[in-house]
């Protein structure tokens, strides 16, 4: 069975801005839709490539990092991303 159309609900500036784009690339608004949506990671994924990269690391190292680290690391780069934009 294929994939059905539906569709989605925008206002007419998004709508034009997504044609404009689409042409400039010669491609349709659907097929720019499903590039641009496939760019960005659900939350889920991005964990999972924390997960397949922090366990990379434990195995060309033997070092494994824990929750309270990741946390830690995490907060420090948020903090950083802040300050950067602040500026």
């Amino acid at each position: 069975m294929g994939e059905q159309d539906t569709s989605i609900k925008t206002t007419r500036d998004v709508r034009d801005r997504l044609r404009i784009l689409a042409s400039e690339r010669g491609t349709t608004m659907n097929e720019l839709l499903a590039e641009l949506v496939t760019r960005e990671l659900t939350e889920e994924e991005k964990e999972q490539r924390v997960r397949q990269a922090l366990e990379e690391v434990r195995q060309m190292t033997g070092v494994s990092v824990s929750d309270d680290v990741r946390a830690r690391a995490r907060s420090f780069l948020q903090d950083l991303g802040r300050e950067h934009h602040a500026a």
